[in-house]
């Protein structure tokens, strides 16, 4: 059984997105929990779908090589989180970040968000609304954007909050759908 959530901060937002679905293209950085969630809804939904993998395809079940093809990810040129995290925010439109706002991953991708003057929306996970109240909310946000076109999904990783992956995935599939 998934948790609710809480919506806790959204910034950004101005016109509507005339293209059907809500976004064009999905990315992350591979992760487990709310990246691999992205990813997953994005493909169901028949969106493109891309990101960067830290070097070695690392994630937190070991690397994943596999996520190259079956995401169209790229490898990174350096080790570790933080340098894919950073390109993914700049090759993006806007993120939505999962999960606890305050963990590492979490603060530094809100760090590249802002230093990028990227749009961020951060849904806390579990919290206070239902996924269907959730996707509501991420739809609406992305609607009045019509520079979204490439939406980042980042959060916490499934070890570090369990069900992230399951709500993730549940509330992306009824935001993101086509109207």
């Amino acid at each position: 059984m998934v948790s609710n959530c809480s919506i806790i901060w959204i910034l950004g937002a101005n016109e509507r997105n005339t293209t059907g679905f809500l976004a064009m293209k999905v990315i992350s950085g591979g992760q487990t929990g709310s990246d691999q969630a992205g990813l997953a809804a994005a493909k169901e939904l028949g969106l493109e779908t891309g990101g960067w993998l830290p070097k070695g395809y690392m994630t937190a079940e070991g690397p994943r090589p596999d996520l190259l093809t079956l995401y169209n990810m790229k490898e990174h040129p350096k080790k570790g989180y933080p340098p894919r995290t950073e390109r993914n925010v700049i090759d993006s439109d806007a993120t939505v970040i999962f999960g606890d706002a305050d963990s590492p991953g979490c603060t530094l991708t809100r760090k590249y968000c802002k230093l990028y003057t990227k749009p961020v929306a951060l849904i806390s996970f579990p919290g206070a609304f239902s996924i269907e109240e959730t996707a509501i909310g991420i739809a609406n946000w992305i609607a009045k954007d019509p520079e979204i076109f490439v939406l980042n999904i980042a959060g916490n990783r499934e070890s570090k909050n369990p069900g992230i992956f399951e709500f993730t995935k549940a509330v992306l599939l009824l935001a993101l759908q086509k109207r």
